[in-house]
Parts: structure tokens; C-alpha cells; sequence
């Protein structure tokens, strides 16, 4: 098992064990895991504490970040919703207009049915280690009964090899009930009101059929037995994609359902992907790598970016063109013809996420909270990027 963490983790180091809000004139701290079940503090700088992720829902426009912190927009001006816990949230994804379900740190899955305006708790850590505990003893149980029946030494190497990580991964979950909770997820997919993936730290993998009243750990499903770090789940239909850790790369063409080991077009992490209208496939991560596949996956071309800057999330625009953000303000528009014209937002902000608005006007996402395109800076965004800085 590695330490390091996902560009989430490096992005905001030290969130959030301890949380501080300003309240009215008052400063509230919640430590340890009470962020758990600790509501998301109110505050007047909802639009510049740290975001990681925004959607649209129908007309709306729904933010996630730090602190439990959900703000959206209909028409006016941003607001901020009920949300039952104040841990940092990773990721965010609606079904239909009005049920929706975000993932954050301490193993905290939220969901939403009025469109994201308020928010309840479907899981967190404790319940993630009950889960996971009783998957890896089954595991070891099918794992001791095909040792049992078999005489073939490949095959009784492979199982025992199996049956010790099964066996660590128990006494992890043990010294975790010690220490607490401390996997976060990081992204999920809504394929509709009733159906959930959600992935994230050391190869998590959880899935609902019952719209979050129940998860299981489908962990197995992937060809990951180092446990690296799953970043992004996304697609469409029936054919999606999870890309992570050390380039992994899975593709699954029947809905979740199994899974396939992509040949991974880079080595290094993959933090982001999305499709385009055409259906082809993005990754990008590490050091400005970017790669596109027109056939699914099965092989990709390289981007030249003329950027070494790590990249976090993309999206498809309605003229055709692929938007990029990363580090150091960095926004990378690609054509079909996958030119790049590279922008640097003049905040200098990490973006963790970027959609479109409006022709030629987007939204991001990051360590200044809400950043505009046009780069209109705003008294707003200036404080925010100041107090970024410090």
C-alpha cells in the first residue's frame, strides 16, 4: 500500500481533521470524526472556501467541496444547502433533476432527492469497514474452500497469494476501527435513480441498486490487487470507464456489470476523463499527459499540451471542443484536430473541475472556490486567491 494520495489529497494536504468556519462573528471547531456527523457550517464565503466539483441539474448549477460545503444557483445568487455532515466532498452526480448523491472523505456518501438544496447521510467509514470486513470474509472463505479442492501448485500459489492480501486487508479494517476512518471516496457514477458506483482510495469500490439504502463492495470486479487509488468513473449508457493510480485503466461495456483491463497509455497517475460528443474517450493526469481513444478505450493517441502542469477534469463543449483544467490556472481548449490552445486563468489557482456556462463562458472549480471565464476577476475572487496563497 502506498501513502501518497490523488491530486485531491497533494491539492489540499492537510483537510481536513480539524475543520474552522466563521460563523456569524463566532469561530466553531469540529475535530477528529465528528466531521462526520457534524452539519456543514454556514458561512459568507461560500463561493471562495475550496471547491472540488460542480454540476448542472436541470437549470441549476450545484457546487461540492470543503467542509461539507454545498452551494447552488437557480437564478440569483449562490446559496447553501442543508448538508448533514462537514467532511471535505470529492465528487457529485444526479441521476434526474431531483436525485443526486455526493462522495467525500471518512468513507461519507451524501444523497439528495429535491435537486440538491438539502442532503442526508447514506453512509460513512464505520459502516464502509462493516461492509468491507464482511467482503473480505467471505473472500477468504470461497478462497480456503478452492484451496481445498485443487492439487495444482500454480493454482495453490495464486490462492495463497490471494488469501495473505485478503487477510491483510482484515487486519487493516482492525487497526482501523482504532484510528478511525480514513478512506475517502472520490468520485461516483449515477446511471439512474436506483443504480450508484462509487470508487476511491487503496481500490474501494462500492455499488447500490436500491438508490443508496444498501451498498456492497465490488472491489473484485477490478484487476487491481495492489489496491491503487481509483480517481475517475464516467460514461455513458452502458459502456464506462475508471481510470487511477500507476495509469490504471478499466472499461466495462455492459453497465458496471464486468470490468476489463485497458493497456494503459501512461504509468503515471490518471486523474481525470470524460467523453466527448463523438463517444471518444480523454484521460489526462500527471506532469500535463493527455491522451484520446475513438474506439473505446482499446487504444489511445497522445496529446501534446505543451504543458507539464498536473490536469484534474475535462469536459465536452457544445462547439466541439475539449476544456482541461490543472494546476497553476492552467485551461487547455483542444479541437478535433487536437491543436491546444493553452490559457492561464490569471488567478494562478489549482482547478479541479470546469464546465460550460454559457458560449465561451465557463465555470471552475478549485482552491479559490468558484473562478470565472472570461477571466473576469471579481473583488470576490482576488480575496480568494489571496487567502489561497497564504
Amino acid at each position: 500500500m502506498r501513502l501518497s494520495l490523488t491530486p485531491l489529497g497533494v491539492l489540499l494536504g492537510a483537510i481536513f481533521s480539524t475543520t474552522v468556519l466563521a460563523q456569524d462573528s463566532d469561530t466553531t471547531t469540529i475535530t477528529d470524526y465528528d466531521v462526520i456527523s457534524a452539519p456543514a457550517l454556514s458561512s459568507d464565503r461560500i463561493k471562495s472556501e475550496v471547491l472540488i466539483e460542480v454540476t448542472t441539474v436541470g437549470t441549476r448549477l450545484i457546487a461540492v467541496g470543503a467542509h461539507g460545503n454545498i452551494i447552488w444557483k437557480e437564478s440569483d445568487d449562490w446559496q447553501q444547502a442543508e448538508v448533514d455532515t462537514s467532511v471535505l466532498l470529492t465528487s457529485i452526480a444526479f441521476a434526474d433533476e431531483q436525485n443526486g448523491w455526493a462522495t467525500g472523505h471518512h468513507g461519507v456518501i451524501i444523497k439528495s432527492e429535491d435537486g440538491g438544496k438539502s442532503w442526508k447521510r447514506q453512509l460513512d467509514g464505520f459502516e464502509l469497514m462493516t461492509l468491507e470486513e464482511g467482503y473480505y470474509e467471505k473472500h477468504i472463505e470461497k478462497l480456503n474452500e478452492q484451496l481445498e479442492s485443487t492439487e495444482d501448485e500454480d493454482v495453490i500459489g495464486e490462492l495463497e497469494w490471494q488469501l495473505e492480501e485478503a487477510q491483510f486487508q482484515i487486519s487493516n479494517i482492525e487497526a482501523a476501527r482504532e484510528e478511525g476512518p480514513s478512506k475517502p471516496f472520490l468520485d461516483l457514477y449515477a446511471k439512474d435513480s436506483q443504480t450508484v458506483l462509487a470508487i476511491g482510495a487503496y481500490g474501494t469500490f462500492l455499488k447500490t441498486e436500491d438508490g443508496g439504502d444498501s451498498w456492497q463492495v465490488i472491489s473484485g470486479r477490478l484487476e487491481n490487487p495492489g489496491g491503487y487509488h481509483l480517481n475517475t468513473i464516467f460514461g455513458q449508457g452502458d459502456d464506462l470507464y475508471i481510470v487511477g493510480e500507476a495509469g490504471l485503466a478499466f472499461a466495462s461495456y455492459d453497465g458496471g456489470e464486468s470490468w476489463e483491463t485497458l493497456d494503459s497509455p501512461y504509468r503515471g497517475s490518471l486523474f481525470g476523463g470524460h467523453l466527448d460528443a463523438e463517444g471518444r474517450v480523454w484521460v489526462y493526469g500527471l506532469r500535463g499527459n493527455a491522451f484520446v481513444s475513438d474506439d473505446k478505450g482499446q487504444s489511445f493517441t497522445t496529446v501534446d499540451t505543451g504543458t507539464r502542469v498536473n490536469l484534474s477534469a475535462g469536459t465536452n463543449t457544445n462547439n466541439g471542443t475539449q476544456l482541461i483544467v490543472g494546476h497553476s490556472g492552467t485551461i487547455l481548449e483542444i479541437d478535433d484536430q487536437l491543436e491546444v490552445k493553452n490559457r492561464t486563468h490569471p488567478s494562478g489557482s489549482v482547478m479541479t473541475d470546469i464546465i460550460e456556462v454559457g458560449d465561451g463562458e465557463w465555470i471552475m472549480t478549485g482552491r479559490s472556490g468558484l473562478l470565472h471565464w472570461p477571466a473576469k476577476i471579481t473583488e470576490e475572487e482576488a480575496l480568494a486567491t489571496q487567502q489561497g496563497a497564504q
